[in-house]
Formats: C-alpha cells, sequence, structure tokens
C-alpha cells in the first residue's frame, strides 16, 4: 500500500488510532500521512472548498491552527473587492488568504520564510491553476525588491521564540513599524491580520495612513482584527469601523465611525422602570469594536448601565445583530427555591459573582433550554429567568 493509498483509505478515521497501527504498513511514510489525514480532518471543517481539492498538501497542526478560514478568507476578498490586478501575500503560511485573494488577481506572490511550507504551495497552487508565484524569502527582505503591487497583505505571526503568545505590535514578526517604510511605497493598499486581543485605539496610533478597521467574529468568537491602510484615500483621525459576526445561517454587519460613537447618546434605564420584554446582547465583533453607546442610539433601546454592555426594550427588536432574550422573570429569593435542581445556561455581566457561583447556589444543572443571566441594573445586582429568541 502507498502513502496515498493509506491517506485515502484512512483519511475519515481516529488518527491517534491510526497512529497505532500504521506500523503494519512499513512502506507509508507514516509521518507524513497522519499530518495528511489530520490536516484534511481538520481542513474539512475550516476551508471545506479546499479539502475537496484531490491531492492537496497539508501543513503540520500548528500551520492549521493559525491559517484563515475560508469563511474570513473570503472576507478579506470582499473587503479588498475584485478591481486589482497585482498582490502579494507577505506571510503565505498553508496558503489559503493566498487561493482566495488571487481568484481576480493577474499575478499574485506568496512569499514565506519557512521552506516546507513554500514546497507545498508551489505543489497546492499548480493542482488550482492560480496565477501565484512563490518566493522562500521573509517578508523583509521581499519589500526590499519588490515590484509594485495593488493590494497587499501581512498577518505577522504571533509567537515569541519560545513559542508563547504574543500580541503586541512590536514583538510580532516581522515588525510591522519597521516593515511599513520599505514596504508602504509598493502597494497602494494593504491589509494587516493583527490579534484580536490587540486593542484598536493602540494599532490605530501606530499604523499610518488607516481606513477602515474591521473586527471579524465567526459565531460570536472574535477571529481576526483587520486594519485597511489606503494611500489613496485620504487621511482621517475620524476611523470607519465594521464589525462582522459570521453566524450559521446570516452574516451580521455594523459600521460605524469613531466620531459617531463618541457623540452617540445612550439612554439608560431608570431604576423605576419595568423591567418586562426583552434583553439584549450585541455580537462579540461589536463588543470587541467598542459600539456601545450607538446600539442604544440607533435600536432605540435603554442600556443597562455604564459599563454593563446588555440593552433592554419592551416590545421586539429583530434587527439587532446579537443575541436576544424574552424576560420571563426576575429571580427573587421565592422563585430561587422554584428553579433548584432545574436546568439553565448561565450568563453574567457586570455581575458579582461569577456562572458557577450562581449555579452552585441556585443548585441547577448545567444546560437545557432556559438561561440564567446576571446583570448590574442602574447599579443593582439583578438574576433574569429568559428564554432565547435569536
Amino acid at each position: 500500500m502507498t502513502t496515498n493509498e493509506f491517506i485515502a483509505l484512512h483519511k475519515a478515521e481516529d488518527v491517534a488510532d491510526l497512529a497505532l497501527r500504521v506500523r503494519q504498513y512499513p512502506e507509508v511514510d507514516a509521518a507524513f500521512a497522519l499530518m495528511q489525514i489530520a490536516g484534511w480532518q481538520k481542513a474539512v471543517q475550516k476551508v471545506p472548498e479546499l479539502a475537496s481539492v484531490e491531492g492537496w498538501i497539508w501543513p503540520k497542526k500548528l500551520s492549521m491552527e493559525q491559517c484563515s478560514s475560508e469563511e474570513t478568507a473570503l472576507i478579506k476578498r470582499q473587503i479588498l473587492g475584485d478591481d486589482y490586478r497585482i498582490g502579494v501575500d507577505l506571510t503565505g503560511g498553508a496558503g489559503v488568504d493566498s487561493f482566495y485573494l488571487s481568484e481576480h488577481a493577474e499575478a499574485w506572490h506568496y512569499v514565506e520564510l519557512q521552506e516546507n511550507l513554500c514546497t507545498m504551495a508551489e505543489q497546492n497552487f499548480r493542482l488550482v491553476k492560480r496565477p501565484i508565484q512563490v518566493h522562500h524569502c521573509s517578508a523583509e527582505s521581499f519589500a526590499e525588491t519588490m515590484p509594485d503591487v495593488d493590494v497587499a497583505f501581512i498577518d505577522p505571526a504571533r509567537r515569541n521564540e519560545h513559542g508563547g503568545k504574543v500580541f503586541k505590535l512590536e514583538d510580532c514578526t516581522p515588525d510591522l513599524r519597521a516593515l511599513l517604510p520599505t514596504l508602504l511605497p509598493h502597494c497602494k493598499r494593504l491589509l494587516i491580520k493583527l490579534s484580536p486581543m490587540l486593542d484598536i485605539s493602540e494599532a490605530l496610533r501606530q499604523l499610518p495612513a488607516v481606513a477602515e478597521v474591521y473586527v471579524i467574529a465567526v459565531r460570536n468568537e472574535v477571529k481576526e482584527l483587520l486594519i485597511l491602510i489606503d494611500k489613496e484615500k485620504e487621511q482621517t483621525d475620524n476611523h470607519a469601523i465594521t464589525a462582522i459576526n459570521i453566524a450559521r445561517e446570516t452574516t451580521e454587519s455594523f459600521s460605524f465611525t469613531e466620531a459617531e460613537e463618541a457623540t452617540a447618546v445612550a439612554h439608560y434605564l431608570s431604576p423605576s422602570e419595568s423591567l418586562e420584554g426583552y434583553l439584549y446582547e450585541p455580537n462579540a465583533a461589536i463588543l470587541k469594536a467598542g459600539a456601545f453607546r450607538l446600539m442604544s442610539e440607533r435600536y432605540g433601546l435603554r442600556k443597562m448601565g455604564i459599563n454593563t454592555h446588555l440593552y433592554h426594550s419592551h416590545s421586539l427588536e429583530e434587527a439587532f445583530p446579537g443575541r436576544i432574550w424574552q424576560i420571563r422573570a426576575i429571580v427573587d429569593k421565592s422563585m430561587q427555591k422554584l428553579l433548584i435542581g432545574q436546568q439553565a445556561n448561565i450568563l453574567t455581566r457586570n455581575y458579582p459573582l461569577k456562572p458557577e457561583d450562581i449555579r452552585k447556589k441556585l443548585k441547577l444543572r448545567d444546560g437545557g433550554e432556559q438561561y440564567i443571566i446576571g446583570a448590574r441594573v442602574t447599579d443593582k445586582a439583578t438574576l433574569f429567568l429568559a428564554d432565547r429568541i435569536k
């Protein structure tokens, strides 16, 4: 049995179990076969279009974990549009972004420091017949002699020499602050992928000519912070920010400017106001983007507190970009006794107790359909019993 035959026959099986059985096939390159099977299984979920390409070679586990998903790569292509001729990916990695961003290009450059990834990329790109030229070098050395391009993409590595995760610009490789003076004269637009942990205001302070900011979440988990530098747009301190949450069936998009959030007037619940009605929580991308007052102003909702990013209304606002619950009751001492032994999902937002403390106190089992939501409302710790409707 050849290595490729072994991969094809066993690619849907448990990798740990295969690692014990592969010794029965001395003619099989065990390490390569297991890496390909593990990579394909990850790719089926992360990049299904590429997983369907016969013969596509997958890199080691860390590269698969770090590469973009198909969903986020398509968002990048949407941001850059289809009006560019020549582009470059300065940190090529597994090649996912290069594959999607090169679709409308006449020529594309893939730059990668790791030789094994370059070898894989050359073979993979031939399979899909993309006009991609592979360069085995660092982003810094390529930038010194690079041709003029319409668009460039870069995703600095966010691990230090010890393998630990980092997120500040100065700790990533390459250091964008040092690279940009060499790079920017050769590209009209530059799309930068940064850690979702990085503070947006800090990124804007350190990067020049920023035109737009994008916060990308996948199923309510922030995955990417994207910064678009566009030399052809007028520079401004009032940056446009777009928060995108890719859900299973829909994609939520919320756009605003820094000035809009700064001047927005939030309406707050008063202590005497009824809490019947609906609870709202913005999706994770919006929370990262910091559009807290605007959510109240644009959707006509009452914010529950200055530091509580939950909102309330008496009538349903279905267009709200985030989760919505219908309030069934306020959990007081008498109701706590009725809840003992029941199932509930527990969330806390600016609340003095952690979810596990509430679960223990109320003797609840995890899961089920109903929600217990703890929040500080007009400076009062409040527990809601609610049903999720979105």
